[in-house]
């Protein structure tokens, strides 16, 4: 299996999957023009890795803009991923943020509850 690496552009995120699953990575902005398109390697990508059967996943959300397509996706990415370690502590999910831009950090908590995931925040430096 070939790690996952799609440079970012104005409008989609740059995305590090690197096959051993320790480190899963999308950073940036994402507002695709066709969301389903831009992320479905990304899907497919995860079933691929679901037969490796990784012990353990690590998944960062490192982003400036997002638009409301690209958090239904990230639902999508985060149950895939959920789905392939069932152990609870054997998926880290770490969401950064700008201290001052609290609508990313309350993007961040509404898929922690939705999922019933513990999320990592962690406040950017800067």
């Amino acid at each position: 299996m070939k790690n996952l690496v799609i440079p970012a552009t104005k409008k989609t995120p740059e995305i590090i999957f690197l096959a051993s699953g320790e480190l899963l990575m999308i950073s940036g902005s994402s507002f695709p023009e066709n969301v389903n398109k831009f992320y479905q390697p990304i899907l497919d990508w995860l079933e691929e890795l679901k037969k490796t059967k990784p012990a353990k996943l690590n998944i960062t959300f490192d982003l400036e803009n997002v638009n409301t397509s690209s958090t239904r996706i990230f639902l999508q990415i985060i149950r895939a991923i959920a789905e392939i370690v069932k152990d609870k502590k054997s998926l880290r999910i770490v969401w950064k943020y700008e201290r001052e831009d609290v609508d990313m950090l309350e993007q961040g908590e509404t898929l922690e509850k939705i999922l019933n995931r513990t999320f990592e925040f962690i406040e950017k430096a800067g």
